[in-house]
Order: structure tokens, then sequence, then C-alpha cells
């Protein structure tokens, strides 16, 4: 099973060595945006999804 990490801090992941990370701009505790902003949750949750089709080692930058 694939799997995939929203970070908030840059360069974690690299340390970690975490197979696939999706690197967001939102602030700690909300990595997925502001609540009830719905629209972007859902957003994030899908380019996460679309990061577990890629190869280990990935980081993507949310857009």
């Amino acid at each position: 099973m694939a799997t995939v990490m929203i970070s908030v801090i840059p360069g974690v992941s690299e340390k970690m060595n975490i197979p696939r990370t999706l690197q967001v701009p939102f602030k700690l505790g909300r990595t997925c945006g502001e609540p009830f902003d719905f629209e972007t949750r859902k957003k994030v949750v899908q380019q996460a999804l679309a990061v577990t089709t890629e190869n280990a080692g990935v980081i993507e930058q949310y857009t």
C-alpha cells in the first residue's frame, strides 16, 4: 500500500526518509488548510491521493 505524508515543515521529509510527501504552505496544525475551507481541504486530499501513484522519494508542492 502506497503512503503519503502531508507536511507543513520543509526539510522534515528528507530527514525522515518519507516515501512520498505533499508539501503544503499552511500553518502547523492546519495541514489541509483553514477550518471550514472545504474546497481547499478537498484539493489537498485529491493531490495527496495523486502523489500515492508516484514512485518513492517524491516530494510534491501543493499548487
